[in-house]
């Protein structure tokens, strides 16, 4: 960011002091252990903590200036009242987006919306400077951040926007403002918040009232809640699919492994072709990843080329589907997040892989479900018992929920020493094993522990 000081107090309604127009300020910070001189400090009051308190602090650092919503008191450094910070946040990088002209880019969904983004951003910056928001930096703090972030000659900017309840969408989309809004899927995620999978359709889609004049929507066409609500909105959402009988234009399937270990084949279709390629992931959520990647740079001017060459050389993450393979055995670690939608994917995909060989499932809670909680765990249990897994260990208050539908043993997960010791009595030396819960389960503690018992590592180079 760079802006005056002018330039911020006019952003946040406020008349512009004599001389402020001379006051450069190039980052904002919401944590005063890290303001410098010149930053601006944006008060936060959080459930653990308010900024305003550190606020002495932050002046004391040489910030240029203080955003507060209260006031005060022996503070040496100009403050910038508002009625509320975090909003004030907000409206900041909605100025600073607009006084860089940048082109911005909104991705959200139940799952896969990170993947995309960083897929999206591997293939767009081969031909434009691009911005993105960090791993999952998606929230009323996080998004804002990001922009403020980015730099005035990144001409796209590309940003994950995470939603958990009723009304999160309508405080974040008006921030991003987007030109090109991405809806990757909806399925039971949040629903603690969000109420059913009906109440996710419609709390994703409102991301698009709030396109900017000429915008345009990309969306799945799989999930009829998820289309129709879109089509209640724009009237012609931009639709892909991983089903090869769709009438989309952007269609994508999954073939398999490739030649190059953990890779995987996929073919696409778009308006300029159709045809096979490989790629550094595996499983058919990658399928709907890639398709709505080609769907949303087709709109940003890329081509299927473009599309290709991008996810080809992109850096998988280390928690999402990353597999490590030690002797004979593979280790997924896709522990970054779960919910009903990504588990019963990477289920599947991981018992796709282990074909003949044994599957384990070393699995944790899917959390903020809400009154369903139960029910989906019961359903996990039943998608668990389809795999017919080797052996299965679970972490979590439903483990019994998952063990009433799931056929067979479940092994309690406590520490990753005691896991270990489980690990070694099944004597498997061979095969698959997914380790997936949701983050705070922390399970890449299981998964980091089984590496280093397998000596396990990612394959290294790209094809």
């Amino acid at each position: 960011m760079n802006m005056t000081l002018a330039d911020i107090e006019r952003c946040l309604g406020n008349m512009a002091e004599e001389g402020h127009q001379d006051i450069r300020v190039a980052s904002v910070k919401t944590d005063s252990r890290t303001v410098e001189a010149g930053d601006l400090f944006v008060c936060i009051a959080g459930e653990n903590y308010d900024g305003h308190e550190f606020a002495p602090q932050a002046a004391r650092s040489g910030a240029a200036a203080i955003v507060a919503s209260r006031m005060l008191d022996d503070v040496d450094a100009p403050v910038i009242m508002v009625r509320d910070s975090l909003g004030a946040l907000g409206r900041l990088a909605a100025c600073w987006r607009d006084m860089c002209g940048a082109k911005l880019v909104a991705v959200t969904g139940t799952a896969g919306k990170t993947t995309v983004k960083e897929m999206l951003y591997a293939v767009v910056s081969r031909k434009f400077e691009t911005a993105k928001n960090y791993r999952n930096f998606n929230n009323q703090i996080g998004l804002p951040m990001s922009m403020l972030k980015a730099a005035a000659k990144q001409e796209v900017w590309i940003m994950e926007l995470g939603i958990s309840r009723k009304g999160d969408m309508e405080e974040l989309a008006p921030v991003a403002s987007p030109d090109l809004a991405v809806i990757t899927n909806v399925g039971p995620g949040h629903l603690e918040g969000l109420g059913n999978e009906a109440g996710v359709a419609q709390a994703k889609t409102a991301l698009l009232r709030y396109l900017r004049p000429n915008g345009r929507a990309v969306v799945c066409a799989d999930y009829p809640l998820l289309w129709d609500a879109a089509r209640e909105i724009v009237d012609a959402p931009i639709g892909f699919s991983t089903n090869a009988n769709s009438d989309t234009s952007y269609v994508a399937s999954f073939l398999g492994g490739s030649d190059t270990e953990n890779w995987g084949r996929f073919r696409l279709k778009t308006p300029e072709g159709d045809g096979e390629l490989t790629a550094p992931f595996c499983g058919e959520h990658y399928a709907e990843n890639l398709a709505c990647v080609a769907a949303a740079a087709h709109q940003l001017g890329l081509s299927r080329d473009d599309v290709i060459k991008g996810v080809r050389d992109m850096a998988v993450d280390g928690q999402r589907f990353c597999c490590k393979v030690g002797g004979g055995v593979t280790v997924i670690d896709d522990t970054y997040n779960a919910n009903p939608l990504s588990m019963a994917r990477s289920i599947r995909t991981a018992t796709t892989m282990a074909d003949e060989a044994p599957l384990v499932l070393v699995l944790g809670d899917m959390r903020e479900l809400g009154a369903e909680a139960t029910r989906r765990h019961e359903e996990l249990g039943t998608l668990v018992a389809e795999a017919a897994p080797a052996a299965v260990f679970y972490k979590g208050d439903h483990l019994a929920d998952v063990a009433r539908t799931c056929g067979g043993a479940v092994i309690p997960l406590t520490t990753p020493d005691e896991f270990l010791r489980a690990w070694r009595e099944t004597g498997i030396d061979r095969g698959v094993v997914l380790v997936k819960g949701s983050r705070s389960l922390k399970m890449e503690e299981y998964a980091n522990a089984l590496c280093r018992e397998l000596n396990a590592g990612a394959p290294g180079g790209n094809k």
